[in-house]
């Protein structure tokens, strides 16, 4: 009696926990795990699932667009970030898929324009620029690609 009475506690706590946001199923056996035993977490777990309440796939796919689109993370940073919510590999790999390198270089194009257009004159400033995107996540050749596309458009504005 008093399991079927935990797993309705837990039931009822991740619940709540999802009310607040969305959450990996990784991220929510962690925090119910912190109250209830490990059987009776997969057993919510599987419950919240079941009525739809959690599903890995999509909770990837709005975080990649969050990770990539709002905050302008990488690939590389976004799949970090991910790991670190609990996801697995093969769920990244999906919700990363969507990205790809042309998307990307349009991303770190809209940043240099925004950020660090000014910075583009001299070595000092490139170094500058492509180190503060690498911090970000993005590839050294998406990064070269975007300059290019951005320095042609500057030219051809002054032209």
């Amino acid at each position: 009696m008093e399991l079927s009475n935990d797993f309705d506690k837990a039931k009822t706590r991740a619940l709540k926990i999802l009310s607040f946001r969305d959450h990996s199923g990784g991220e929510l056996t962690q925090k119910l795990g912190k109250h209830f035993d490990e059987k009776t977490c997969k057993k919510a777990l599987a419950w919240i699932r079941e009525i739809g309440y959690q599903d890995d796939e999509k909770y990837a796919e709005k975080l990649a667009s969050v990770l990539i689109e709002t905050k302008h993370y990488g690939v590389r940073k976004a799949r970090w970030e991910m790991k670190q919510k609990g996801l697995s590999e093969e769920v990244i790999n999906a919700a990363l898929e969507a990205y790809d390198g042309d998307e990307i270089v349009g991303i770190i194009a809209r940043i240099i324009e925004r950020k660090y257009t000014d910075f583009l004159d001299d070595r000092a400033g490139i170094k500058k620029t492509t180190d503060a995107l690498m911090r970000r996540g993005y590839d050294y050749s998406d990064i070269k690609t975007a300059m290019t596309q951005v320095r042609e458009s500057v030219e051809l504005e002054y032209e």
